[in-house]
């Protein structure tokens, strides 16, 4: 395929240009209220608050309230062993790629917020809004080991400590978490549940798009908050934070090279090559989610344990900020590219 005609292949994938121009646009327009104060820092946390205690929950549930297919059953298993395999081999190697700095301490910390982004605020969303119930299943499994690892293995870097009762209770009670596992279960168990004869069709009790759809309405409406609002807070993020005195930091865009091009591109080396090769293999579709979750900005959790561990939070503050730039701009690259592999 010429040059030409991939970005014929692309520009008329109204699917593709559509979600481009929403991130952009939402983030622009939160980021110029940020600054003329309409939006201010108490509202970014009570939306930020919204978003992961109702909408994310919302969005992980229903997307799994869809008939059980076996294909996407297998492939949902590989997927989350694929989320163990790559979170854990970036821990490890991330690192190495500051190999420049000293501090074997503070590469630790930046390998840490170089593999975990904000994949429920930014990737997630993108991921529903052009693949759709599909890519949030995909992203909701993947995300798996990023929950698991991001509230323990982080936390007890930064806080320096071994893993407690609190810490796993934080996990297991997070809505998220919660919201995942339940319409895993929803999805895996609904040949087994007790049936309800739909339009001359047996499903679960429990598919509440089916059974109760006054109810699954409710939660769709929510579910769709997520997307629109994620990018207005990246906006409001971006209008809060000091641009002048950061956006000449090379350590910071250096960090933001590695996070928004690099560490995605690996990912994406590694899948294409087991889908060559057949060596737990997963389709496009699911590649193009995990890659879309590893271009997010930095996760705004390393970065408060960061601040609340003063674990070099100067850094991270400002490698954060830089990222969600880095992010913007190299989405429209990895949204076409990954067009492609359909």
């Amino acid at each position: 395929m010429s040059i030409n005609n991939t970005i014929t292949t692309i520009i008329s994938n109204h699917q593709v240009t559509g979600t481009i121009a929403a991130v952009i646009l939402i983030t622009l327009a939160g980021y110029f209220l940020t600054l003329q104060k309409v939006f201010s820092k108490a509202f970014e946390e009570q939306i930020t608050k919204l978003i992961l205690t109702l909408s994310v929950p919302a969005l992980s549930f229903i997307s799994f309230m869809q008939p059980l297919n076996r294909q996407l059953l297998s492939e949902g298993i590989t997927i989350i062993c694929w989320g163990f395999f790559l979170y854990v081999a970036l821990l490890v190697i991330a690192p190495l790629a500051y190999f420049f700095l000293s501090d074997h301490f503070k590469r630790k910390v930046l390998g840490i917020i170089t593999v975990f982004g904000s994949t429920t605020i930014f990737g997630l969303p993108i991921a529903g809004a052009i693949y759709g119930a599909k890519g949030i299943i995909y992203a909701s499994l993947f995300n798996i080991a990023y929950r698991l690892l991001l509230y323990t293995y982080v936390n007890i870097v930064m806080a320096h400590q071994r893993l407690q009762r609190g810490t796993l209770r934080q996990i297991i009670l997070n809505p998220i978490v919660i919201a995942t596992l339940l319409g895993l279960f929803c999805w895996l168990c609904q040949d087994w549940a007790p049936q309800i004869i739909i339009n001359h069709q047996s499903v679960a009790f429990f598919r509440i798009d089916q059974t109760a759809s006054w109810l699954y309405q409710s939660l769709k409406y929510l579910a769709d908050l997520t997307a629109p609002l994620s990018w207005l807070i990246i906006g409001c993020t971006l209008g809060q934070l000091p641009l002048k005195q950061i956006i000449f930091n090379k350590l910071a865009w250096y960090y933001a090279v590695l996070k928004s091009l690099v560490v995605p591109l690996i990912c994406l080396l590694i899948l294409l090559l087991s889908q060559h090769y057949q060596v737990f293999a997963i389709s496009n579709v699911a590649i193009a989610t995990a890659v879309l979750l590893m271009i997010s900005p930095t996760s705004t959790i390393p970065v408060a344990y960061s601040i609340s561990y003063n674990c070099f939070p100067e850094i991270t503050a400002k490698c954060s900020m830089i990222s969600n730039i880095s992010s913007i701009i190299s989405l429209p690259f990895w949204v076409g590219a990954l067009s492609l592999l359909h």
